[in-house]
C-alpha cells in the first residue's frame, strides 16, 4: 500500500473519563486496528506525548475507547484531542496494508437486463452505500449495495452482476 515510515490509523476524537482514555476514530476506509502492545506517535505531538504505547482497548458506547501508557489522567488526554495517531506498517496486521476494494470503472451487468453500464461513483449514506451506473441504454441508475441487489463481484474480470430491484430502472 504504502512505503511511508508511519501512516495514519485512527484520531483521538476526545477525551473519556478522568483516568486518560481516549476515544478514538479509525482512519476513513480502514479497519480499526488499535491493540494492547503497539506503539504510536501523535501528531502534532501534545506538550508531553510524542509516542507511547496502547495498554488497553475496550468499546465504548459510542465506539473504541483507548488507554495509552503515558496518559494517566484527563488533562493529558483532553490535550491529545484532534490529534492523528500514526504507526509503522511493519507493526500493523497484513489485511490493514493491503489496498481497499474500489469498484470505479467495474462493469455492472443485472441478470434480466444484460449490460447496465460502469460504475462511476460511490455514494456513502447512513443505511447502505449507493452505486452510480452510467451507461449507453439505461442512462443513470443508482443500485443499492445489499444482499438482496449485489450478487457477485468479479474482481479479476472487474465485472459486478446484480439483480436490480423492480423500479431501478427507468424503463419500468
Amino acid at each position: 500500500m504504502t512505503e511511508a515510515q508511519f501512516i495514519p490509523v485512527g484520531r483521538v476524537v476526545k477525551s473519556h473519563g478522568l483516568k486518560g482514555e481516549v476515544s478514538v476514530a479509525p482512519t476513513d476506509g480502514l479497519p480499526f486496528v488499535l491493540q494492547e502492545g503497539l506503539q504510536v506517535w501523535f501528531v502534532p505531538p501534545s506538550m508531553d506525548t510524542r509516542d507511547t504505547t496502547v495498554t488497553a482497548v475496550r468499546q465504548g458506547p459510542k465506539g473504541p475507547l483507548v488507554t495509552f501508557a503515558d496518559i494517566r489522567d484527563i488533562d493529558a488526554a483532553s490535550a491529545l484531542r484532534g490529534s492523528t495517531i500514526m504507526a509503522r506498517p511493519q507493526d500493523l496486521p497484513d489485511e490493514f496494508m493491503q489496498a481497499p476494494f474500489d469498484p470505479i470503472g467495474f462493469e455492472v451487468t443485472d441478470v434480466e437486463h444484460g449490460l447496465i453500464g460502469t460504475l462511476v461513483e460511490e455514494i456513502v449514506t447512513g443505511a447502505n452505500d449507493v452505486w452510480v451506473v452510467e451507461g449507453a441504454q439505461f442512462g443513470q441508475v443508482l443500485i443499492p449495495v445489499i444482499d438482496e441487489c449485489i450478487l457477485d463481484i468479479d474482481e479479476d474480470e472487474s465485472v459486478i452482476h446484480v439483480k436490480l430491484l423492480p423500479g431501478l430502472l427507468d424503463s419500468e
